[in-house]
């Protein structure tokens, strides 16, 4: 089976409409397309992060409160999301007013790492490889 990339990511949203911002005018996501649902309300918005790549955000219809968005150890974790230059992303970040949750790091895995958040507090990821990440060129023991 060959997979090339992932195709989209899903989240539940208190607040469309700062998630849509946050993603959009913040990330640089387009907002590409919505579904309703089986009663003709707003249920899936999808914005495309690149060509047929994919945020999946689901709209909060049955009002419920932010704290029963989390999940235990088998729910949503975070969204990493590759980036060319971890320092550029970093200060696009702050430029934007955008969280900034942590300095950038050198990971175990050989790459550079920063974090951040979205409004609902879903943990996003920045991502920069380097000739020797192991996404890249897998693990050496």
């Amino acid at each position: 089976m060959d997979i090339n990339r992932i195709a989209h990511a899903s989240f539940k949203v208190t607040d469309m409409a700062a998630a849509v911002d946050f993603y959009c005018n913040g990330l640089g996501f387009t907002d590409k397309f919505e579904l309703p649902d089986d009663q003709g309300r707003p249920w899936i918005k999808y914005l495309e992060i690149q060509p047929g790549q994919f945020l999946e955000l689901f709209y909060d219809n049955d009002n419920l409160p932010k704290a029963t968005h989390g999940y235990d150890l088998c729910g949503y974790l975070h969204l990493s999301l590759e980036v060319p230059n971890i320092q550029a992303t970093k200060r696009e970040l702050q430029a934007k007013g955008l969280p900034v949750n942590s300095e950038i790091k050198f990971g175990p895995d050989k790459s550079y790492q920063l974090w951040s958040a979205d409004p609902d507090g879903n943990q996003i990821e920045f991502m920069q490889y380097t000739p020797d990440s192991f996404q890249l060129v897998g693990r050496h023991s």
